[in-house]
């Protein structure tokens, strides 16, 4: 029943197709136009591999003998007939009489004889550095040195190949970085950061970025301003590099704090915002912004989040990626230091900013596939946010529970309230899916009859379970306002238990209703269940007012409130402020608790 322990009707629930949300798919399209326009990446599915070897590069030193053509062994010679070679692939017999028109036989075939090579020629042809740097085996000798790769000039060489990157990391980091000389540590400053391209180039590579972040980190003050002269100019473009992203981020962290604002100063506005915080790479920056850096320098991102002329929250808590921003931005204003009262003080007023435009989005964000972990973060973190946890509650899932149950996404913030509310909501919780539905006229179904065989539903029916057992057995506390109510928990469980032993023959054909068998099946060793709260089987005409304990609360409904939030909740204070859509939310919090 745990949310971390996926079982396989669990994976069906979180990874099974949902009709909601349909409408924000034409938005993918829409937030993704900036990473074309700044990155210019040759994404050809096709098997056309670049020969790095063909002409010299003034960053790859002199091609080896051996390296003139990378894949020329990998493609047989036209005359050899496919059935000649040890394989039972029809397809590529067929390929070889030319029957197959495409090029996907040749693919095949050119891995094939490529696997066939000897283990050092592979490491050869994949490897870019000079031969004297290597031994036997195609590794990086042992006696090499820093000094002399950069007295070969190697640097960049070394820098964007594997092998080499490991070797200069080796040897320019932590405590190897006090035995290189002023010299090579020059030499190594000049090459790198010596030109602007050289630098995007190292930046945008798959090796060489690890190596740059090791420069950053041990560069003087003078060599950091040219670090960010460069970054500022095209900060939208490393940032949406997955490489390059990596490099900003260590930049915001490493740099002296003049040249970090300056960083943070040159990020966009406005739309080009928008993309940065839901790209798969640039939203890292824009998270190590938020945890590194003071909050006056990214206070702009939660005005931006709450503009209301445009929809900004929405767009981005609705995105993959976007949405771990939002949580990034909640839990650091959520977190204060008990030596610095003013920046306390600050981070409550942006905070209750950034609550009262997610507060009134409440129910869309619930509801929507990656926005309800933005809802889920504010119910299960304690403290500062305990009081918009009970906003959340009364403004949106009370009155609520029924139908939010059964949506895919929505299920699980209400299980998220149901183990992190205060006793008082846990308790309105469930007298309004107990008691707080009428049963329907034809079919008698009630709330609980819905959810226990609801795909959604009946995670938040175990949930329940788990509650009304730790409650029963002791294991909660269940006094309210002075009153222990020990009794209700109790009438709970009975219910349940009765239901479960009514529909057993239908629960045991569901995984989801065998957890709650086995559940109940282990409380009969540890609980007495009562009988008193056995009820007659459902009938449709009106019960008699004596017919059982629930007559008095069923005879308060009329036909005109089937299946709709039960008038006799009315009693529990949070009924009373209880709001039915983002229009009637108060953003002044006059329902909430002062801070």
């Amino acid at each position: 029943m745990d949310r971390d322990n996926f079982s396989n009707g669990r994976r069906a629930r979180h990874f099974g197709r949902s009709s909601q949300n349909f409408s924000n798919s034409n938005r993918i399209d829409s937030k993704r136009t900036l990473r074309d326009i700044y990155v210019n990446e040759n994404h050809n599915d096709s098997f056309n591999p670049p020969n790095f070897f063909a002409s010299p590069n003034p960053f790859m030193g002199s091609p080896q003998a051996f390296q003139q053509d990378v894949f020329r062994l990998m493609t047989p010679p036209p005359s050899e007939s496919g059935f000649l070679r040890d394989t039972s692939d029809m397809t590529l017999q067929l390929a070889a009489l030319g029957f197959n028109a495409n090029e996907s036989w040749q693919r095949k075939l050119r891995m094939q004889s490529m696997n066939e090579l000897p283990k050092y020629m592979r490491n050869s042809r994949l490897s870019s550095l000079p031969a004297w740097a290597l031994d036997e085996n195609r590794e990086i000798r042992n006696d090499l040195t820093l000094r002399k790769v950069v007295d070969e000039g190697l640097i960049l060489m070394f820098a964007m190949d594997k092998s080499g990157c490991h070797f200069l990391q080796s040897n320019y980091y932590g405590e190897n970085t006090k035995n290189v000389d002023p010299y090579t540590r020059n030499r190594i400053g000049k090459e790198v950061l010596g030109n602007r391209e050289v630098f995007f180039t190292i930046s945008k590579n798959i090796f060489g970025n690890f190596f740059l972040q090791r420069v950053i980190e041990y560069s003087d003050s003078v060599e950091q301003e040219i670090i960010k002269n460069y970054i500022i100019n095209d900060i939208t473009a490393l940032c949406l590099d997955k490489s390059a992203c990596r490099v900003v981020q260590t930049a915001l962290e490493m740099l002296e704090p003049q040249f970090a604002d300056a960083i943070v100063a040159s990020l966009p506005r406005k739309s080009r915002l928008l993309s940065i915080c839901t790209d798969q790479n640039a939203n890292h920056v824009i998270q190590k912004v938020v945890k590194k850096m003071p909050l006056s320098r990214w206070e702009f991102l939660v005005s931006y989040l709450c503009k209301t002329d445009h929809d900004n929250l929405m767009d981005v808590c609705q995105d993959k990626y976007g949405c771990r921003v939002v949580q990034t931005i909640v839990e650091v204003l959520s977190v204060h230091k008990e030596c610095d009262q003013a920046e306390n003080k600050e981070k409550l007023r942006v905070l209750h900013h950034l609550m009262t435009r997610i507060l009134s989005k409440c129910q869309k964000l619930a509801t929507n596939e990656f926005a309800n972990y933005v809802i889920q973060h504010i119910i299960e973190t304690p403290g500062v946010l305990s009081v918009y946890r009970d906003a959340i509650i009364e403004n949106c899932l009370l009155r609520n529970l029924l139908s939010m149950s059964q949506e895919k996404y929505a299920s699980h913030v209400v299980e998220r309230a149901f183990v992190f509310a205060p006793l008082t909501h846990i308790a309105e919780m469930m007298e309004e899916i107990f008691d707080g539905y009428v049963p329907h006229p034809d079919t008698g179904k009630d709330a609980l009859d819905i959810l226990i065989f609801h795909q959604f539903g009946n995670y938040v029916v175990q949930r329940m379970l788990e509650i009304c057992c730790s409650s029963v057995l002791g294991e909660r506390n269940t006094i309210i306002n002075g009153v222990d109510c020990r009794d209700k928990f109790e009438g709970w469980l009975s219910k349940l238990y009765l239901r479960a032993r009514k529909e057993r023959a239908r629960l045991t054909r569901f995984s989801s209703g065998k957890k709650i068998l086995d559940h109940l099946e282990n409380m009969e060793k540890r609980y007495k269940f009562s009988p008193s709260f056995d009820v007659p089987p459902f009938h449709p005409m009106a019960f008699p007012i004596n017919a059982s304990p629930t007559a008095d609360v069923l005879s308060a409904f009329c036909s005109s409130s089937l299946f709709s939030p039960s008038a006799t909740t009315s009693e529990w204070p949070s009924r009373k402020n209880s709001q039915q859509s983002e229009h009637q939310f108060d953003p002044n919090f006059n329902n909430v608790p002062k801070l």
